[in-house]
């Protein structure tokens, strides 16, 4: 029998509905397991509380979120953004990546042309989220407003606009899923759904007026960001939060990383003047780069950012620990609050694995992952963790950082 098989019924036999342990990355548990992944997130500790950090990135001014890479700066982003398609109060989130397909510093303007595009996909995402059939039909300003934006989103939106508008036309023939709805399909543009989102023959109007083909216009970066912003004004949003990320997805020098961010910066005032607020989630080496260049360009600015620093203890892992338990466990099945109930007596399994993460999420996850592979390798029908077990795993933990 193949390992991941035998991980899979272990995974099944202790009374689990998934395995929250497999991808400690947050963009692979988003696409691995897109139902449950919000209920994964659990804080960190630089503020009181989750409420505070969430409520304190949502206010209208700018942030740097420092950590290190696996401290959950990701899954943070992730769950505001969540948040905001949520708790409706006028709030759009816009997700900005300077992923791995950036080969150089960008320029202001090429800055320009990304950003106008995810905010067409995350403007076009949250109205469909929100729309309600109850409410007034949208005017002819608001649909010619949104038709320019669908041209801007590019293929990746019209594709999902196509899948929508299908399954619409066809509501009698088709089920939508018990769960999400229509929603179950953001993953075609890469999202996680956050809500049931149902179909209705309005909508599908709606759809298929935005579908009908108009004339392209050449990307004017920045002027199309903007039009962007006055389209969302146009359907009632007020507040603009872009949530940069992904600048240490690759292994890039402080010096590349600053050239990616500085002309954002420089954008960071005339941005707040039209309710845009950047927040921006940085590995910590940034903190003393960002902080003198803030210094030396604009006082102002250093003084009224928020900048909290991502920070683990060993109260914080254990709640990650037990929240991870939680989200999978299944209704009928026992309720685990950690590995010592699935350990031999007195190995404080919980502990020792927490001690080994060192303060880092992914660091525990991994050693986790590591103990269930090792675990259904030696006995696969044992529900109990062992001393060979950890040892091994403790082994493989060193061969590992010596690699």
């Amino acid at each position: 029998m193949a390992g991941k098989n035998k991980r899979e019924i272990f995974i099944k036999n202790i009374g689990l509905d998934h395995d929250p342990f497999e991808t400690p990355v947050a963009e692979q548990e988003l696409a691995r397991v897109q139902d449950v992944f919000y209920s994964y997130y659990s804080p960190s500790s630089p503020l009181p509380t989750q409420e505070d950090l969430i409520k304190s990135l949502r206010r209208p001014q700018h942030a740097f979120v420092y950590g290190h890479p696996g401290d959950g700066k990701s899954a943070l982003r992730l769950t505001l953004d969540a948040d905001c398609r949520t708790i409706l109060d006028g709030t759009l989130a816009v997700t900005y990546i300077l992923g791995e397909d950036i080969e150089r510093p960008l320029s202001l303007e090429e800055h320009g042309i990304r950003l106008a595009k995810t905010l067409a996909i995350d403007l076009t995402l949250a109205l469909i989220e929100q729309f309600n059939p109850l409410n007034p039909s949208p005017t002819e300003k608001q649909i010619q407003a949104l038709q320019r934006q669908i041209q801007i989103g590019g293929r990746q939106l019209k594709r999902l606009l196509r899948t929508l508008l299908e399954k619409l036309e066809n509501l009698e023939q088709s089920t939508p899923d018990p769960i999400w709805g229509i929603s179950k399909d953001w993953n075609i543009i890469g999202k996680a759904p956050v809500k049931y989102v149902g179909g209705s023959d309005k909508l599908r109007k709606l759809l298929k007026k935005l579908s009908i083909k108009i004339e392209p216009e050449t990307p004017a970066g920045w002027v199309d960001f903007w039009k962007g912003i006055n389209a969302a004004r146009e359907w009632g949003f007020t507040r603009f939060l872009v949530m940069l990320d992904g600048v240490d997805i690759k292994q890039r020098t402080p010096e590349t990383m600053m050239g990616l961010i500085k002309p954002l910066l420089d954008m960071l005032h005339k941005t707040e003047s039209d309710d845009v607020f950047i927040k921006l989630f940085l590995p910590l080496e940034l903190t003393e780069w960002v902080e003198d260049y803030l210094k030396s360009h604009d006082r102002d600015l250093y003084s009224s950012a928020f900048s909290p620093i991502i920070e683990w203890d060993d109260k914080t892992l254990r709640q990650l620990l037990a929240q991870r338990f939680r989200a999978a466990s299944s209704r009928s099945g026992p309720r685990y609050t950690g590995l010592d109930s699935l350990a031999i007596p007195n190995l404080n399994l919980d502990e020792n694995v927490i001690r080994v993460a060192k303060g880092s999420p992914r660091r525990l996850l991994r050693i986790i992952s590591d103990l269930i592979d090792i675990h259904v390798a030696r006995d696969s029908d044992s529900f109990r963790f062992s001393q060979e077990d950890w040892e091994k795993c403790q082994q493989k933990l060193i061969e590992d950082e010596r690699t």
